[in-house]
């Protein structure tokens, strides 16, 4: 046989099965990594970042409605999906935080690996580039953000419909199967309902036919029109609902937003080098009047040489320009054009965007010496430059975990960082002194400085408020409400919270007009109902005290507090003279009280009264005895009366 036959025969002939193993094999090795360096995340708790508007305080999660879910946008996002899947874990666990963060692990874990398969398939087979990729995006500390912050379970969902949407329509291009192309479009459908930054779908795949050398026709236009539609609608409604929450802002101008934009880019390759100083939030100057500063003019600069120059090095090299294109068409969104939020960048922007630029480093790993001129001196620098890149990543990532340990851990890294600077994690990190930790002046302290720095953010002088109504100061509580009211005529828990110290204070009527006002405006607010109910109670309105009773009971079947509304119904029941209902509920009410909860000594106090009110002494006595025995006081002359 000649050599020329030799050769065809070899390349013919069916590998061995190792190596044909090898790659899956490869993909086995980088999913344990990634799971081993993500461990630390699953024994974090909640933040009060969003978790509370997507889970903790979402009555969509624990009641889910398929209408409610399909209509409502939350915190300014639309994603229908996402909270299905948060729902999912409410029903399997409650308000345990373990289930929600192995979930997002492992959805993380399912997109690492469908990196290994798209990248695979988009290169026809390459295998270092596919691990290299795929290991990158499984370790880098710059996805910690997505996978680690259970509000962000948006991000790891969003991304693996994305990602099988690619793997369908490139399986279309190989395949020429039209059941491909409408498998992208559902996937690109879903991917939509799980966060709306899947609106450049269409414009990947664009990308993609370029890459696949694909000839830019009326008819291949045509082929994306489905997917522009579902694009452009999505986007509309996306827009619409950050408007409706005011996370849109027109502060800067479009040269200072260039300017943001070139910075925000400039730091997302930077970091993916030198993924350190990483934080919740990257702020924009605060200082009033303050612009852009220098190091956002000299990312500007930067980014008018670099960027050409990026391009022309690469212009004879494909694969690079996709990789470059599927960066910069899926962090467009986020480079802060339109400004959406208080942060010139984040780390969760990067989680689909970096694929890209792992792509285009990574396919150097795979050209042989001599394949084309002037690229072989490449592949040994930028492996040994990849390899030393793999400890800095592991070792950043299991400490970023653990920086999203619970809230203090959290905004105290941020304030560590960027010292002074964010209103956000000095409310937040005030919020969990007061609420989590029990140290009412560390909060003012913290609340104080966040209104030095802006006085003009509502929701601090709202928690100011809230510790200063706790400590007995109700007139400055008072003044902190109606500051928030004043900068947010509509905020309905500052209403509601105005109408808690007017009820304090016994302005009854105030109260009242409060707690409707800001039911008015949420009709979700449960506290409002609550104390709406006891204003009710003292001025004798049962009736209405029992209807807003039985709306917060039906706000949250879940609450832990439960057990005090169906009692404080059984209350106003016999406020009416109705005795027997009022037993059935003080019994329901002991039967759910936990039995280390002392309240439930107050239960059995009231229903020995309407015991008492029946003529039925001896279940009198004998639930005063028990609520003695469970610490509730009981008058002494009523007592002697019932052992008489």
């Amino acid at each position: 046989m000649g050599k020329g036959k030799a050769k065809a025969a070899a390349r013919g002939a069916r590998p061995p099965a190792r190596s044909r193993q090898a790659p899956w094999l490869w993909l086995l090795g980088i999913l344990a990594l990634t799971f081993a360096v993500y461990v630390p995340s699953l024994g974090n708790d909640f933040t009060n970042w969003d978790d509370p508007a997507y889970v903790t305080e979402n009555p969509l999660i624990a009641r889910p409605s398929f209408g409610a879910i399909w209509s409502t946008p939350i915190s300014g996002n639309y994603h229908p999906l996402t909270i299905w899947s948060l729902a999912l874990n409410y029903r399997l666990s409650g308000l345990h935080p373990a289930s929600y963060h192995w979930l997002s692990l492992l959805l993380h874990l399912a997109n690492t690996a469908l990196v290994f398969v798209f990248v695979r398939q988009i290169s026809k087979g390459r295998l270092w580039t596919s691990v290299a990729t795929s290991l990158f995006f499984g370790i880098h500390p710059m996805h910690v953000e997505s996978v680690a912050w259970i509000a962000e379970r948006k991000d790891v969902l969003y991304t693996l419909f994305y990602l099988l949407g690619l793997i369908a329509y490139a399986r279309y291009l190989d395949k020429k199967e039209p059941l491909g192309l409408g498998a992208a479009w559902v996937a690109m459908a879903l991917s939509v309902a799980s966060k709306p930054a899947a609106v450049v779908f269409p414009v990947t795949l664009l990308a993609i036919d370029w890459f696949r050398r694909r000839k830019l026709t009326p008819g291949l236009l045509l082929e994306k029109a489905p997917f522009l539609l579902l694009s452009i609608a999505a986007g509309v409604a996306t827009l619409r609902a950050q408007q409706e929450a005011g996370a849109v802002e027109f502060r800067w101008s479009l040269f200072e937003k260039l300017l943001f934009a070139s910075y925000g880019t400039i730091m997302y390759v930077v970091k993916l080098f030198l993924p350190f100083r990483l934080s919740a939030i990257y702020p924009y100057p605060v200082v009033a009047g303050q612009g852009p500063g220098p190091e956002h003019y000299a990312a500007g600069l930067a980014v008018v040489v670099l960027l050409p120059l990026a391009l022309y090095l690469s212009r004879r090299l494909p694969a690079i320009l996709f990789g470059l294109a599927f960066f910069f068409i899926n962090l467009i969104l986020v480079l802060q054009f339109v400004t959406v939020g208080k942060a010139v960048m984040a780390d969760r922007y990067t989680y689909v965007a970096y694929i890209g630029l792992f792509l285009a480093l990574a396919w150097w790993l795979d050209e042989r010496p001599g394949a084309a001129p002037g690229r072989a001196p490449w592949k040994p620098v930028l492996a040994g430059c990849l390899v030393l890149l793999v400890p800095v990543c592991l070792v950043q990532t299991w400490q970023r975990c653990g920086v999203w340990k619970n809230s203090l851990t959290l905004w105290d890294d941020t304030i560590a960082k960027y010292p002074r600077q964010i209103v956000d994690a000095y409310n937040n990190r005030g919020s969990y002194y007061y609420r989590t930790a029990g140290r009412p002046a560390d909060a003012l302290a913290d609340f104080d400085l966040a209104i030095s720095l802006n006085p003009k953010v509502a929701k601090v002088w709202l928690n100011k408020g809230n510790v200063l109504a706790a400590q007995g100061q109700g007139d400055s509580a008072l003044v902190c409400f109606q500051r928030a009211i004043e900068l947010k005529p509509d905020y309905a828990e500052a209403i509601g919270n105005r109408g808690g110290v007017r009820l304090q204070r016994g302005d009854l009527a105030g109260a009242v007009a409060d707690f409707t006002r800001a039911l008015a405006i949420n009709p979700e607010l449960r506290d409002a109902y609550t104390n709406r109910a006891l204003a009710y109670s003292l001025t004798h309105q049962y009736e209405s005290a029992i209807a807003d009773l039985r709306r917060a009971l039906a706000l949250d079947p879940r609450d832990p507090e439960y057990h005090k509304y169906v009692g404080a119904i059984g209350a106003a029941l016999d406020g009416l003279g109705r005795r027997r209902e009022a037993i059935a509920q003080y019994d329901e009410a002991i039967r759910l009280t936990p039995s280390v909860d002392s309240w439930c000594g107050g239960d059995h106090r009231e229903r020995s009264f309407s015991w008492w009110a029946l003529g039925e002494k001896a279940r009198a006595l004998a639930d005063a005895e028990e609520a003695l025995a469970r610490g509730a006081p009981v008058d002494s002359a009523y007592l002697r009366e019932l052992r008489r």
